[in-house]
């Protein structure tokens, strides 16, 4: 069963909408000074969630459209051995990134936090607390990354061996990527062939709280369709005007 992801989160979106403005309430019924808190816990959870609402249900009528051949530039249906093959060669490429990523975080954690420790702290109990609090969001950051390829490898299987290509994003055996969204823009498109797979690679950057981050959607490729997929690679990149490249991994 195809599932619109996006729906989902706009739901969410809404319970936490509702439980902000219940805050809110609270804290203006109570009108006491140690209850503030609330208003203000309230507010941020209101109009974030508004945001988060106003996105979803852009992403969730872009995907509808996906789903009802409206701005479809292909759907592919995968045999089951195939798409098991596809789930494995998307963990170990995310497996892979995310290796290097942790990497590159550990590196930073282990400077800054040394600087700190070094430079910043006279009282030897404070700064074991701040070490303490480090190691605990680094550990977190391992868990996430470590487990994230393998819950992705399950959904793939799971899901159905479907992929749906669009203009502004493509939904991919249970996840959908947007890629044309506010604050986001497309980079560069590329395709790839690696150990008898073949992937449509969409790099796009979106702002975050930490400024601009690269994101990649992959799109697996079915055998015997690799001509049409190296055109919607191209068209992609066209329609956008982006760089395209085919490479050999």
């Amino acid at each position: 069963m195809r599932i619109n992801n996006a729906k989902r989160w706009a739901v969410t979106s809404v319970v936490f909408i509702i439980i902000g403005i219940a805050l809110i309430i609270a804290g203006i019924i109570l009108n006491d000074f140690d209850h503030y808190w609330m208003i203000y816990v309230g507010i941020i959870l209101t109009v974030t969630f508004i945001i988060c609402l106003i996105m979803f249900l852009g992403m969730a009528k872009r995907l509808d459209s996906l789903f009802n051949n409206k701005q479809l530039l292909a759907h592919w249906i995968f045999e089951s051995a195939e798409q098991v093959k596809k789930a494995e060669a998307e963990y170990k490429e995310r497996k892979s990134l995310h290796k290097y990523l942790l990497i590159v975080v550990t590196f930073f954690f282990v400077v800054i936090g040394g600087l700190f420790l070094l430079f910043m702290f006279d009282d030897y109990d404070e700064a074991w607390v701040f070490a303490g609090i480090m190691l605990s969001i680094l550990a977190l950051i391992y868990i996430v990354a470590l487990a994230t390829p393998r819950i992705a490898y399950n959904r793939m299987k799971k899901s159905p061996a479907e992929v749906y290509v669009g203009f502004h994003g493509a939904w991919v055996m249970g996840a959908y990527t947007q890629w044309n969204a506010p604050m986001s823009k497309m980079t560069r498109v590329g395709l790839i062939r690696s150990e008898g797979s073949v992937f449509i690679t969409v790099y796009f950057t979106i702002i975050q709280r930490f400024g601009p981050q690269m994101q990649v959607c992959r799109i697996p490729v079915p055998e015997g369709k690799e001509k049409e997929g190296e055109e919607i690679a191209s068209r992609l990149a066209s329609i956008n005007g982006v760089e395209y490249k085919s490479y050999n991994e």
